[in-house]
């Protein structure tokens, strides 16, 4: 057998055995045929980890003090404050690459006035997503959320209540909306470059009246802009800080001025294979949702539960 044969033949051998991940000896530190084996990252303060294992589940606690505006007078009313409870569940349904989940919430507060106090109880949003990710970090996909018209806040008591809770949480304007359907579409991207996380999301609202009776306009479309640079100087903590932009598209009778809204949270999360507990503020960046309050400030508490199937 001549030389270059004999070559030719090592070759196609090596090249089998690298099939098999045995070249030479050596072997991967991953199973590349495990769908699992992917990076976790923490999530930011308002978004999921988007390839998080199992079933993760957050039960968010936000503190809020409103500043509301001037009144006829020119005199300043006192603050008033607003409590949010934010329960979410989200679950992997194949692969890490399709998750379903389901978020209600629940609020306290008084009307900007300070005249009257109420509970609310948010219309439910369901959605499903999917996404295409890699070992190295890099994920991208989409998903549409649906919140249904449950609940009537137009005939809850004290419904002008509704009003201080979205000023705190402008990007859930669809949840206290009161009797009306949303659509919310969205494409998520993450890069994560050794300790950087970078993750953005950008969704679209289309809300559609349930009925006659219902407050909002026929159609009322709505853009909301989220991005997170995050650090994670150690394995178990990760900071970083959130960015959000919500503009109306399309509101009659909202100002054009009015049209923008900007929101930043900074964050720290505490990273263990299960509980993920964490830490964030909420500020308002210029004026808050439709200038029904001067300025707010809130800080939130947040429980979160990964369980690995």
């Amino acid at each position: 057998m001549s030389g270059p044969t004999i070559r030719v033949g090592l070759t196609v051998l090596l090249v089998a055995s690298s099939a098999n991940a045995q070249l030479l000896g050596w072997q991967p530190s991953y199973d590349p045929d495990d769908p699992y084996q992917l990076p976790d990252a923490p999530a930011p303060p308002t978004l999921p980890d988007l390839t998080h294992r199992g079933v993760a589940a957050s039960l968010a606690f936000t503190f809020a003090s409103v500043k509301p505006p001037l009144d006829a007078d020119g005199n300043q009313p006192e603050r008033v404050g607003v409590t949010i409870e934010r329960l979410e569940l989200e679950s992997a349904v194949s692969n890490r690459r399709w998750y379903i989940g389901i978020e209600q919430e629940f609020a306290q507060g008084t009307t900007l006035s300070g005249d009257d106090g109420a509970a609310l109880v948010s219309n439910p949003e369901i959605w499903g997503r999917a996404l295409w990710a890699s070992r190295a970090g890099l994920a991208y996909g989409g998903g549409l959320g649906f919140v249904a018209p449950l609940i009537d806040h137009d005939r809850q008591e004290g419904p002008s209540v509704k009003g201080t809770v979205r000023v705190v949480r402008p990007w859930d304007y669809p949840h206290f909306a009161g009797r009306v359907f949303a659509f919310r579409p969205y494409i998520d991207m993450r890069v994560i470059d050794g300790p950087i996380t970078l993750q953005l999301r950008q969704g679209v609202d289309v809300l559609r009246k349930a009925s006659d009776e219902a407050a909002i306009p026929d159609t009322t479309l709505t853009s909301r802009t989220t991005v997170y640079v995050g650090y994670r100087p150690f394995d178990v903590m990760g900071m970083g800080l959130e960015l959000w932009e919500v503009y109306f598209i399309k509101a009659p009778g909202v100002a054009d001025e009015q049209r923008a809204v900007f929101t930043v949270s900074p964050c720290i999360r505490w990273m263990t294979p299960v509980v993920q507990p964490a830490i964030s503020g909420l500020f308002p960046i210029g004026r808050p949702l439709f200038d029904e309050a001067t300025s707010y400030w809130a800080f939130r508490l947040t429980l979160g539960v990964v369980v690995d199937p």
